[in-house]
Order: C-alpha cells, then structure tokens, then sequence
C-alpha cells in the first residue's frame, strides 16, 4: 500500500514501538502520509513525541490525543482504579462489557470515537493490549473477595458488593471481546483500509519455565492469563481476517455466494523479544512509578528472624538520600541496571529486539511486501523473535552502562523491577561474592570464611547496603539475622506470617527466593554452583582427542566467553547460565 496522503492514526504512537514506527513511515522523502496522530496516556509524552516527529517532515500534519481505549469517553482520562472505586461509575463501566452492544455503548466508546472523529485510512495499534487488560490481576482481586466474603456480617454489606463489582469488572474475556466488537463495528462502518496490530507473546518469546515473573507464583499465573489474553487477541483478529465486512446496502448475490465490499486488511506483528532500548542514563532509581530512597540497617541492629516481619518493627532509617545508578530505559517495560538487563537479554533467555526492527517490519506490511511476520496469515511463523541487529546494540547497550558505572564510581546492579526478587538476589549475591574470588579458578576458601568476608563488604560498604534494601532486598546474616528496609519484594502480601512472626522454614524459604543470603550454608551452594561451572568450561577442552581447545559454532559459552564475562564483569551471564542450568528456564525457540 502507497502510504502517500494517507491518514494514519498510531494508537500508543507516544509509547517506544510507536515512536520507532511514526519515525519509519516518515523515512520516505517520495511517500509522505498527510496526517499522522498518535494516542498515548500522557499528554507531556506525546508533546515531546510530536515534537520530534515535526522536524522530521514538513509536510505531514501532526496532532496527538490522550486517553484509554478500553472505556468510555467520559472515563478516558479517569484511570481504572478510580472508575472502580465510585459506584455510579463502577456501575455503568460494568454495564459497558457485560451488556449487549446497543448504538449508545458504541456512540460513548472513546475507541469508536476517535476513528469517527479522526477519519484515518490506517490504523496502526501499537498499544500491548493483552497486558493493559490482564495486569489488572484477577487472582488478587478473587482472594481478596473471598476473604470479604467470609468475614462479612451481611449479605449486602456495601464493602462486600464493591469487591464483588470490582472483580466482575477485572474479568479479562468479556473485556477483551468487547474491545474486539467495537473495533471491528468502528474500521467497518468508518471505512479503514487497513488494521495493523503490534501484539505481544506475553513472555518475551519465552514460555512458562520463564524465569522472570510478576507474582509470588512461577510460573505466574498473573504472566499467563497476559499470554492467555495475548493468545486469544490474536485469534480474534484471525477471525476479523476471514470476517466480511458487515455494512448493509454492500453486498450483491453472485451465483452461489454473497458478495460484499471488502472488509479492512487485518494483520498483527508479534515481537517475542526484550523491545529496547529508550535511553541510557544516569539519574533516580525508580520501582513502580516512585522514586526510591535509600534506607539503611545496620549490621549492629540486626533483628532476630522470628520477629523480623512484625509490624511495628522498623529498624531501619531513611538516609534522606535518593538512590541513582545507571540504567537503561526500556520504555513501556521499565528501567533495569545493567545486571539485569544484562541477564534478560542473554542468549537463551529473552534476548532483544529492537523498536525499529518492529517499525521496519510495519513498512513492509504497509507497503504490501512479503515480511514473513504476519501472526494473522501464519500464526506460528510470524512471530518477530531477536534480530542480529539487537544482539549487536546490545553490546551498545551494556557498554554505554558500564561507562557510566565507571564515570559516576556507582555499579548497576538490580532494582528489582523485573521480578522475580530472586533474580536480583542472586545478582548482589555475585557481586559481593566476587570482590573475594575469582569466579573461573578453583576456589581454596571454605563456606564459612567466605561469608565472613561478605559480611565484612556489606558492613563497609553503606551504598551496597543501602541500595540492595532500599529496593525491597533483606540482607540475611551470619547466626540468622537480617537486615531489611521499608519494603519487602518477599514475602508476598499472601505469604505473610500471621502477625509478623515467622518459623524457621519460612525464614529459609524467604531467603531462597529473594533475601541476599550471607549464611555459609549458601556460600557452600555458591561454591559448588562454581565448581560445576568450572568443570563445564574445561570439558569440551578435555573430551578433544588433540587437547585443543573447541573453536566451532557449537558452543556458545566456551572458554573464552567466560574469560570475557570476568574480564568485563558481566556477571548477568553468571546468572542467566543459573537460570538455563537450574531453573530450566531456555527458550526453544528464536
């Protein structure tokens, strides 16, 4: 298709992949659109991006509107939370999934409107649907009603019918199936000629031995119903693909068949693969949307385990400073530190893909080309998984990180927006332990003088302590005591202690699955986790009939990558080597 004077509407165009695609359609000096309007949720980054779009053509006009595309005009700018917690609005938002779709449910939708309004020949959805609608986490939603349910005095109990509304309102298919309604009603009746959707595998491409999760489940079960939502978006838009178009007055009898006016092109692009990067920058950590300020507990106030998580214990005191470190900006995904996103984007785990391989690959789907990566015409082939030019500015990446890290003496190490904690657990946990050993050489020191050695670090060191609590790590020491900050990344609100006091077995649960643990007993699981390391390196080495070492294609983490892992400190390739190894955790597919 000819891109020239058309209208084109990027729904999420202020977002990473929908900068990166507004850029490619305006690459062409010979096939400029007339109009190109982006949708975003916040009017200052969709401000920014249509002033970086402007200098990049003088003849196509430019304009931008904010707002959510899953509810009705009137609550575009409300935000879910706040739809949900007043009855009247909560009421009618209810009634705009679960009653039958009349012309006053379409007339209000904010979707339908702006198509009606905004009149495009293109739309291109580059908004990640599937995790705009099942993060709003069904699961919690349910526990939370039926523990309202059993502690409620009366049946119509005003707090008891708000939870039950609220989760009716978090089910994810009616939601989804009436997205598809109105989408589909909104192209026919408004004439699109095309409909491109930039969905998403949930996973990064990975499947459910993913070990990066959002809940205190693994596989999360939060993480599924997003590939579940993912998986069943794209069969909807499979079946809109085989759909004729519905509008009356249009259709004709041809011998044996009914013929209409050709309904809108469908297709879908799914990247499986870490979308980066935004920036890499040095500035303020930030979890969830706040900005973290450092908190610190001393080694000499640290608390005994089985009172640890009361309530009104709060040893710990806020520095008054603001934690900053480098980081890479990874968009709608969030920021991570160099270990992390060193580790998500390893080969093997979820490797990366980069925005403008996602554009280009619009282009050519615009453009009418063959691109191979049609989810609606080939479900299975089509998916867009890591590119050679990702796993090339990837070292980009991490080399612009540790300049930084090298420039402001701060190391990057993990803010534990990934999750699970367990992750940045085991990266402060190789951090500390390799200022005392050299991760590749047999290691002389026993458990116990090793942990006495990073008991020492993380006495000295207040920033490496100060950084690792702050973002909701507890510091397990030596005889079972902790030192923890404000949050805590685990326990989960569901595992909690019944008034803060914990069992021994709970204590060690914890630790495992994301407390940095200092004990000997997980120094010896350090060592030995080395040890089988080392002896992976020197064996392809010594299985060789001429003791040379192996050179081929066959192996990925050979002698020499390892060398360079040290070498450049990349210990993320420690921990995605534990992740493949001991979480089973290797995709199996590109």
């Amino acid at each position: 298709m000819d891109i020239s004077n058309q209208r084109i509407l990027v729904i999420g165009g202020s977002g990473l992949v929908g900068k990166a695609i507004c850029r490619s359609l305006l690459s062409h000096p010979e096939q400029q659109p007339a109009a190109i309007t982006i949708t975003g949720r916040s009017s200052s980054s969709i401000e920014k991006t249509l002033d970086e779009l402007k200098a990049l053509s003088a003849t196509t006009e430019f304009s931008g509107i904010t707002g959510d595309i899953f509810c009705r005009s009137a609550f575009k700018d409300m935000g879910r939370k706040t739809i949900l917690s007043q009855r009247e609005t909560r009421e009618r938002y209810l009634r705009d999934i679960i009653d039958p779709l009349n012309q006053e449910i379409l007339n209000e939708s904010y979707l339908y409107r702006m198509i009606q309004e905004e009149r495009p020949n293109i739309v291109i959805d580059s908004v990640n649907t599937a995790t705009a609608i099942a993060y709003q986490d069904l699961f919690s939603e349910s526990r939370c009603l039926l523990k309202e349910v059993q502690t409620a005095k009366s049946a119509v109990d005003d707090r008891l019918l708000e939870k039950i509304e609220t989760l009716i309102g978090t089910q994810y298919t009616p939601q989804l199936v009436r997205h598809i309604e109105i989408l589909w009603r909104a192209l026919n009746d408004h004439q699109v000629k095309m409909y491109l959707k930039i969905g998403t595998t949930g996973t990064g491409g990975m499947g459910l031995n993913i070990p990066f999760t959002h809940s205190e489940d693994k596989p999360s079960r939060v993480l599924i119903a997003k590939s579940a939502m993912a998986g069943a978006h794209s069969m909807l838009l499979f079946l809109l693909g085989r759909s004729a178009n519905q509008e009356s007055g249009h259709s004709h009898w041809n011998h044996d068949r009914n013929l209409k006016r050709m309904a809108p092109i469908i297709k879908e692009i799914k990247p499986a693969a870490l979308i980066a990067w935004e920036s890499v920058e040095f500035g303020e950590i930030k979890h969830r949307g706040k900005t973290v300020e450092l908190v610190d507990h001393k080694p000499e106030d640290a608390l005994d385990y089985k009172t640890s998580l009361k309530s009104k214990t709060t040893p710990w005191q806020k520095t008054g400073k603001i934690f900053k470190a480098p980081f890479i900006d990874t968009g709608e995904n969030g920021i991570f530190s160099r270990f992390e996103f060193e580790t998500l984007s390893e080969e093997g785990l979820m490797e990366m893909i980069t925005p403008e391989d996602i554009a280009n690959e619009v282009l050519q789907c615009l453009q009418g080309w063959n691109s191979g990566h049609d989810i609606v015409s080939a479900l299975d082939s089509s998916i867009l998984g890591p590119t050679f030019r990702g796993g090339y500015m990837r070292e980009r990446a991490l080399e612009s990180l540790r300049y930084l890290e090298k420039k402001y003496d701060v190391p990057s190490i993990a803010f534990e927006n990934l999750g699970p904690p367990k992750l940045a657990k085991l990266l402060y946990e190789i951090f500390i332990i390799a200022k005392h050993i050299n991760l590749l050489e047999p290691i002389e020191m026993d458990e116990k003088t090793l942990s006495e050695r990073c008991l020492q670090t993380i006495t000295d060191d207040s920033f490496l302590r100060q950084s690792s609590l702050s973002v909701g790590l507890a510091i397990v020491l030596p005889e079972d005591k902790i030192l923890r900050g404000e949050q805590l990344a685990i326990p989960s609100q569901w595992e909690y202690p019944e008034k803060g006091k914990v069992s021994l077995q709970q204590f060690n649960q914890f630790a495992d699955k994301g407390w940095i643990d200092l004990r000997p007993t997980n120094m010896k699981v350090w060592i030995d986790r080395l040890h089988e390391l080392q002896k992976e390196i020197a064996s392809p080495k010594e299985e060789n009939t001429h003791e040379k070492e192996e050179t081929s294609s066959n192996t990925i983490r050979d002698q020499r990558f390892w060398q360079q892992a040290v070498e450049k400190g990349n210990l993320g390739s420690f921990i995605s080597w534990i992740f493949l190894k001991e979480d089973n955790g290797e995709r199996i597919k590109k």
